[in-house]
């Protein structure tokens, strides 16, 4: 048996965190592909298998939040899943015209988090935003993530306003 958090944990103590060797080691399968354009991911699982699939058209940065998110969905929501596909449209719309079922709006809000929680660890950030500075660009290139997402990150924390 696999022990999923502690993997998870390890990871997530150097950044950026190498969420495709999470999504490995948990023994998933991993897949880039051209999807529809408004379409970021999916997941299809059938215990115990499961691929998470990313569209390979959008920048590194989607791609690497997609991943977070589809990673969150099998840790946290598999129950849901078991023998079905759940397909994730996390920027169009701001993800409002994301397919839901057998997911709903609330499971997708802890996907989200999940992906930040991952990707921006609150503890890294506090221990190095340099509110004189403002070193939101340095902090998103250390994470791997846009500067939209990190400035959005660092005021949900109250590190910034």
């Amino acid at each position: 048996m696999i022990d999923e958090m502690s993997i998870v944990k390890d990871y997530a103590s150097r950044l950026p965190v190498d969420v495709v060797g999470i999504i490995q080691d948990l023994r998933i399968d991993y897949v880039e592909q051209p999807m529809a354009k408004e379409s970021s991911g999916r997941i299809d699982y059938s215990d115990p298998f499961c691929t998470i699939t990313v569209n390979s058209n959008e920048s590194s940065q989607r791609r690497r939040f997609t991943a977070a998110h589809e990673l969150g969905h099998y840790l946290l929501h598999r129950d849901l899943l078991d023998g079905k596909q759940h397909l994730d449209r996390l920027f169009s719309q701001g993800g409002r015209d994301n397919p839901y079922g057998p997911l709903s709006p609330s499971h997708e809000v802890q996907a989200n988090k999940f992906a930040a929680d991952l990707l921006m660890p609150a503890g890294s950030l506090r221990a190095k935003y340099n509110a004189d500075l403002d070193n939101v660009p340095e902090m998103a290139e250390l994470c791997g993530v846009s500067v939209a997402a990190m400035k959005i990150r660092l005021k949900s924390l109250g590190i910034r306003a």
